[in-house]
């Protein structure tokens, strides 16, 4: 019978040696194919992850709303059914955001909307708000700056004048305004002296300063704007030259919440050529003069 003789360690040098195979690396026609993949990729991906994103952001701001809308029930509640009334504090006109000072009436005795009275329901300043003018995140849309709100607040609306501006716009007791003050369907869209499921107490902000040339949204296609050009800081402004509003929140009076979209062929005017009067907005009206708020 044949025997096979050992392998001396010469032969398995070799033979491991032959055997053996290196790496050689990713040609660059590979690595050129692998970028362009992940490029398509991400291109594909990035319009459905900003969607989602935003959508997100919508679901925040849709609860926040609500949490508004709570404390005002509340709010309603402990005053004998009493609602507050937009207030009249920008030029004695209609401006929906919070007086600072003490509870204050309008022309028609009907309390507004202040900062003293909805405060310890929705936590939205300190305590101590008219000596330091301190707010919260409560008082910004989620996909806002917090941080550039409450210095607004802080530094603008606090020592410069009587109201403060927050990320939502309130419309309660819109049955007192007058033809100067609101558009010709503000009082059948708006909240009246009751609480209505048909009818808007509050909406995520949507503003035309006529004044200089500012926007303020919450949701947009590059994000929110609150572009105030004269602001004390400008590295803080969102500035939005051509502004595309993707739409905002809106809250009934039964506390329910609904997306109101604003189309691309009827968006924002853009600063060049505003039109600020004539611009309807998708079934809008609006409320205040000088600063336009719509709804």
């Amino acid at each position: 019978m044949y025997k096979r003789k050992a392998f001396t360690p010469l032969e398995i040098k070799i033979s491991n040696r032959a055997t053996t195979r290196f790496p050689t690396g990713f040609t660059l026609i590979e690595l050129l194919v692998a970028i362009s993949i992940i490029a398509l990729l991400m291109a594909i991906l990035m319009p459905s992850l900003r969607k989602a994103r935003e959508a997100a952001m919508r679901v925040l701001c849709a609860n926040r709303l609500r949490q508004w809308g709570m404390a005002i029930q509340m709010h309603i509640e402990d005053n004998e059914g009493q609602l507050m009334a937009i207030s009249m504090a920008w030029g004695n006109h209609a401006y929906p955001h919070y007086i600072y000072n003490k509870p204050q009436r309008n022309s028609r005795g009907a309390k507004m909307w202040n900062i003293e009275d909805i405060n310890p329901y929705i936590g939205a300043f300190s305590p101590n708000y008219e000596n330091n003018g301190t707010a919260t995140d409560m008082v910004t849309c989620p996909n806002c700056s917090g941080k550039f709100m409450q210095e607004w607040i802080r530094h603008i609306n606090w020592p410069n004048h009587p109201f403060a501006e927050i990320a939502y716009s309130y419309f309660g007791r819109a049955d007192l305004l007058d033809a100067a003050e609101c558009g010709a369907t503000a009082k059948k869209d708006l909240v009246g002296e009751t609480l209505s499921a048909t009818k808007l107490l509050m909406a995520e902000i949507l503003n035309l300063d006529v004044s200089d040339s500012a926007y303020r949204y919450n949701h947009g296609i590059t994000g929110w704007s609150w572009n105030e050009m004269r602001y004390m800081n400008p590295s803080y402004t969102a500035y939005s030259p051509n502004p595309e509003a993707t739409g905002r929140g809106q809250l009934f009076g039964d506390m329910h919440v609904e997306w109101k979209r604003i189309s691309d062929e009827r968006n924002l005017p853009i600063m060049s050529n505003r039109f600020v009067d004539g611009w309807d907005g998708p079934g809008s009206g609006w409320v205040g003069a000088g600063d336009v708020d719509y709804y």
